[in-house]
């Protein structure tokens, strides 16, 4: 009997801690009303971390501070304090283990003498990041929110698909969209002051940089300068839209699963989207006018439909069309058909975005 209320004591304290233990959502929603107070002028990366549990008690933060009083604290890939560089990780490397967050937090110093402090909490599943920046004025001993950087960051696409690496050696700022064959890297350096100026770069960006310049004329003249994400065929992953600083130049890719050219536009053909398609059309030659449907589905390349046709000059206008699927001749009715089921063409406004380089 004495085992079974030791077990149902034990199972209480267990519960009265999860219920005490708040999530990455409510930290995300609530962080920004509330100052915190440090006991010390001078705290170090772990003393902040320990303020921020206090006010905001994670399943993460309360292993890290148990972590941190290991009689040998030691370093990997999963567990770091570094109090001599001011950060801080802590992830759940037991593969049993429910918990999927993972904590970050550092410190830089400001150059009016205060310190800025980052606490980055990221849930894997169901994905939520958070990243909550404090000013640190030592003559108060005040954590004040620092809103504005709350905003620092908008991802390319609507919706999560990103990671923040907060820096343990250095002072650059790094945030990485993943988008199955590519990521997208934001690089913040660090003003004195706050994280500025994002160096965006694309992973394989020298393979869409070969295939833009193979398949368009004169597009070295134009190198692509900006990109957006695009959903062709409204799955919730994006394909890529690639431009030149003109606006002239402009090529498409699925990136699902690699790097598929599925449309573009130069001085001789225009660019346009329909439901699950991509269109090139334009001059195809001496006489020869032609639009190439790229299909879509699932966000990965399907296959070509070309409609063509040629210049009768004894008509002195443009002959009937003539339909291809891939290899495969169509018949004027199946190649009318396919494109009907296009629908009209869609009006894009995606968020444009400098590349740098």
């Amino acid at each position: 009997m004495k085992n079974y209320f030791l077990a149902l004591l034990l199972l209480f304290s267990m519960a009265l801690n999860a219920q005490q233990t708040m999530s990455v959502d409510q930290v995300k929603s609530q962080w920004q009303n509330r100052s915190l107070k440090s006991d010390v002028e001078n705290p170090n990366i772990l003393q902040f971390v320990q303020i921020f549990q206090k006010a905001f008690p994670t399943y993460s933060g309360g292993e890290l501070i148990q972590f941190s009083k290991s009689p040998k604290p030691y370093e990997n890939n999963d567990k770091i304090v570094d109090l001599k560089n001011g950060y801080i990780l802590y992830s759940e490397d037991d593969p049993d283990s429910d918990n999927d967050e993972q904590l970050q937090a550092c410190v830089w110093r400001r150059t009016n003498g205060h310190r800025l402090v980052a606490v980055n909490l990221h849930r894997f599943s169901n994905e939520v990041d958070v990243t909550c920046f404090y000013d640190f004025n030592p003559q108060t001993k005040t954590l004040t929110p620092e809103k504005n950087l709350s905003q620092l960051f908008t991802p390319s696409f609507p919706g999560y698909r990103y990671r923040v690496f907060l820096p343990q050696n250095g002072k650059n700022l790094e945030i990485q969209e993943d988008f199955g064959y590519i990521s997208i890297t934001h690089n913040y350096s660090w003003d004195g002051m706050k994280p500025v100026n994002p160096q965006i770069t694309i992973d394989h960006y020298n393979n869409f940089k070969a295939v833009y310049e193979e398949r368009l004329f004169f597009a070295k003249e134009h190198p692509l300068a900006e990109y957006a994400l695009v959903d062709v065929d409204k799955d919730g992953f994006p394909e890529i839209w690639l431009r030149s600083a003109d606006k002239d130049y402009q090529c498409v890719f699925a990136v699902r699963l690699t790097c598929d050219y599925i449309g573009g536009q130069d001085d001789r053909t225009s660019l346009s989207f329909y439901k699950n398609a991509v269109c090139s059309s334009g001059n195809c030659g001496t006489g020869c006018m032609a639009s190439v449907y790229y299909l879509v589905k699932e966000s990965t390349f399907g296959s070509t439909l070309r409609e063509q046709s040629e210049y009768d000059m004894q008509a002195d206008e443009y002959g009937p069309s003539t339909y291809k699927l891939d290899d495969r001749e169509l018949s004027r009715s199946e190649g009318e058909k396919m494109i009907r089921a296009f629908g009209e063409e869609l009006t894009m406004n995606p968020r444009w975005i400098k590349l740098s380089r």
